[in-house]
């Protein structure tokens, strides 16, 4: 389902409301359509999502996706598969040089 919203985010981005969209890509990947309507609105899965903005925030996320390596924050223009690696590689040199 992460790899729908990702690659599709810039049709969904502005729509007025994405669950029929998230909805159909819930029906794609072969998932219980109403399960996936119950979740989406359950006490459960509305706490755990203020939990995960809480330490978030807490973290200093700013907005997604962030990472983390090492407890410093890799900056957005080294996310690109192809940078990630050279910044992953440049740290575990450093950790074992």
């Amino acid at each position: 389902m992460h790899d729908l919203l990702y690659e599709n985010q810039k049709a969904w981005h502005d729509a007025f409301d994405v669950r029929p969209i998230f909805e159909d890509y819930a029906k794609r990947i072969g998932l219980d359509v109403e399960r996936y309507k119950q979740d989406l609105t359950s006490e459960v899965v509305e706490r755990r999502i203020f939990l995960d903005m809480k330490r978030g925030h807490s973290l200093g996320v700013k907005g997604t996706p962030t990472i983390f390596l090492n407890g410093r924050e890799v900056p957005f223009e080294s996310l690109p598969a192809d940078k990630l690696r050279e910044v992953i590689k440049a740290e575990l040199s450093r950790a074992h040089p």
